[in-house]
């Protein structure tokens, strides 16, 4: 886009040598060569702060409010690249998400939400329809509330799909999202108490998830099994991935495979999980509601690779690890476990499970249903870290329970005995716990996000 251009979307002032720009970035400590640096205000900093060390890096230009960059240093600055005051830099990256979204002249805009498996089933749809046509998804998961504008500034307009993961943490959010994106098709993957503490209570969090199909602009939905009648009133054409592909058989194979069995055909995914055949469930079931060939597609499954540290398989000979430290909530922990036992080829399974945060009122209930589900389960050892999981460990009478809120202490206990051959360990907790620091021990090298 040229800056002139720009600033006449946003009505800004323009300062300095008018140029192209390609790509838009929030971080200058990552911004790119030849992109355009959006200074927000943080909790902890303001990114007018770090203008000079964007253009520095080798950004194009920048947007900045009025008096946050006195006027000499515009003048400075701007030799470098040029300026564009505006009024309010985060409603300025929003004007650029929506001209950004009035560009599109594709076939769909899908946008996915849940409790959990968003990003998964983001990366495996885009995968899918990225083997015949050009698609553009959301990066990693940027699907909060700067997230998502991001996202959309940055969209392809020559992609034929846009697939886009929408995040929420309190009623309202999911519709402020949608209301900027005007996606064609909606899907929610699973509903369960995660982020519960902004929604206060599951009735709050059903409402919330279901705001991503009030748009005109959504004809069409995907919905887990169970949920249809939540969502009735809406009037839209929903789909239960459950119903429209239900599965024969699963097998989760040592190698680190799931195998789907459905009634016509099967499909090999390299990773593990109950998270994943839901996933598989629901990427089928949109590929029908676009009306594609399902069979020209079953293949491309088995080249999808996902992402760090979800449901992720690492092998190391004569044991194994699963690494699903990226996050953690009561719905993903479950399955997690459930995937952990009945994984084929293991003598022995061990879990190291850190805090599920952001459960407000029902912290001590959900973490007590994990410690009754681990003590019914044929698992050999439990390692827990933070201040919840006591309430897990005082659930577990069979298994071995080691319970601490200081992780150097259990790290060193995780490094006397282990890792064990023969043996299958999962890795899983909320992101602010950083379970990919057990990784170290056990996969004897430093993994990194």
């Amino acid at each position: 886009m040229f800056s002139l251009t720009l600033a006449k979307i946003l009505g800004g002032k323009h300062f300095g040598i008018a140029r192209h720009f390609k790509g838009i970035s929030i971080s200058s400590k990552q911004v790119k060569d030849g992109e355009l640096f959006v200074p927000l205000k943080g909790n902890r900093f303001d990114g007018h702060l770090f203008v000079e060390e964007a253009l520095l890096k080798g950004a194009a230009g920048f947007l900045f409010e009025k008096e946050k960059v006195n006027l000499n240093k515009i003048k400075l600055f701007s030799r470098r690249g040029f300026a564009i005051e505006v009024e309010n830099t985060f409603r300025a990256l929003k004007k650029i998400a929506a001209y950004k979204r009035s560009l599109f002249r594709g076939k769909e805009i899908i946008a996915i939400t849940g409790s959990a498996g968003k990003t998964t089933t983001k990366e495996l749809i885009a995968h899918l329809l990225g083997q015949k046509f050009s698609v553009y998804k959301t990066p990693k998961n940027f699907n909060s509330q700067i997230g998502l504008p991001l996202s959309l500034a940055n969209a392809q307009t020559s992609s034929l799909y846009w697939v886009f993961e929408l995040g929420a943490d309190r009623r309202g959010a999911i519709k402020q999202l949608v209301d900027l994106l005007k996606p064609t098709l909606g899907v929610i993957t699973a509903l369960g108490k995660a982020h519960i503490s902004g929604f206060r209570n599951f009735s709050n969090l059903l409402c919330a998830k279901g705001e991503i199909f009030l748009p005109p602009s959504v004809k069409r939905g995907v919905i887990p099994k169970g949920f249809k009648n939540c969502y009735s009133s809406v009037g839209k054409h929903f789909l239960i991935p459950e119903e429209e592909f239900p599965v024969r058989k699963v097998r989760f194979m040592k190698e680190g495979k799931t195998l789907i069995t459905f009634e016509k055909f099967q499909i090999e995914v390299p990773l593990l999980g109950w998270g994943i055949v839901k996933a598989t469930q629901t990427a089928l079931t949109v590929l029908k509601l676009l009306q594609l060939p399902i069979e020209e597609f079953i293949k491309s499954f088995a080249t999808f690779r996902g992402e760090w540290g979800r449901m992720q398989p690492l092998f190391f000979g004569d044991y194994g690890v699963v690494n699903d430290a990226y996050n953690a909530n009561p719905l993903s922990v479950a399955e997690a476990l459930k995937t952990l036992v009945q994984t084929e080829g293991y003598q022995k399974r061990v879990v190291l499970l850190g805090d599920m945060l952001e459960l407000g009122p029902y912290e001590e209930q959900e973490h007590r249903k994990i410690g009754k589900l681990i003590e019914s389960l044929p698992i050999d050892e439990v390692f827990l870290l933070g201040k919840a999981t006591k309430y897990t460990c005082q659930e577990i009478k069979r298994a071995k329970c080691f319970h601490s809120e200081d992780k150097e202490k259990l790290l060193r206990l995780v490094k006397r005995y282990h890792p064990q051959k023969g043996t299958l360990y999962l890795v899983k907790g909320s992101r602010g716990l950083k379970m990919e620091d057990f990784l170290i021990p056990l996969a004897e090298e430093k993994f990194s996000q």
